[in-house]
């Protein structure tokens, strides 16, 4: 039989805009062994009742619209569908986001390789430390204006092992599967094996989020992480209506 896989996602109204396209992402996905767990946690529960309405067939759960901080909000959700996972004696569990659309084949391709963590690829705004932009990262976005994107992936600094840098677009061909230092939380295959020993989290006072701390803590009881660049997915923020810079509470 094939692994037993659990997608799980964090959602709220912030991705209203988004919801309709992931939903449909998710109806293409082509395995046949896997359950999805989404967590509903907006401050009102108007999307909640929407998504119920919507998608009567999906598995949605209201949890923590009381908590303030979304990157506390996120985690706790993102622990709640790990002891789902752990509970339902699920093989793997594939954390994804709710604007990041993923391929059909998604399951089979990160399963593969057999590996304990591994994420998709999709592009995302960079921040401002570790980038140096090729014009390769310039993408026109309608209406002449352009902008800076990148692979949400970060390697290891060729000069300084303790330094990363952002994986450049040209870099994703050859197609394959690369170590990384750190991959954004959009797409990751985590194994029962990981899930058993790591809890997702953050720091106060630290402005990373949950992906961040949970590839520092991969790392250091010995796991790699790994991201496979024939695997992309498209990440909807052309349309989004809000910065993530400007959002406060987080």
């Amino acid at each position: 039989m094939k692994p037993k896989v659990l997608i799980g996602i964090p959602v709220s109204d912030m991705h209203a805009y988004a919801i309709g396209e992931f939903i449909e992402s998710l109806n293409k996905i082509e395995y046949l062994n896997f359950d999805v767990l989404i967590v509903e946690n907006s401050t009102n529960e108007e999307f909640y009742k929407f998504l119920k309405e919507k998608y009567p067939e999906l598995n949605i759960i209201r949890k923590y619209s009381e908590v303030e901080v979304i990157r506390e909000k996120v985690v706790k959700c993102k622990n709640f569908m790990r002891e789902r996972a752990l509970k339902g004696k699920y093989d793997y569990f594939l954390s994804l986001d709710p604007d990041v659309l993923v391929p059909s084949s998604i399951i089979e391709r990160l399963l593969s390789p057999g590996k304990h963590f591994i994420a998709g690829v999709y592009l995302g705004y960079p921040h401002n430390e570790g980038f140096n932009p090729t014009r390769n990262n310039i993408a026109n976005i309608g209406g002449g204006k352009a902008t800076i994107v990148t692979p949400i992936v970060w390697v290891n600094h060729p000069k300084n092992k303790d330094k990363c840098r952002y994986l450049r677009i040209e870099e994703l061909k050859p197609k394959r599967i690369i170590e990384a230092f750190l991959v954004g939380g959009g797409c990751i295959m985590l194994s029962r094996e990981i899930l058993e020993k790591i809890e997702f989290r953050y720091e106060e006072g630290n402005t990373n989020w949950d992906d961040f701390w949970l590839c520092k803590d991969a790392r250091g009881l010995g796991y790699k992480v790994y991201a496979d660049t024939g695997v992309m997915c498209k990440h909807l923020i052309i349309n989004r209506e809000w910065e993530w810079r400007k959002v406060k509470n987080q």
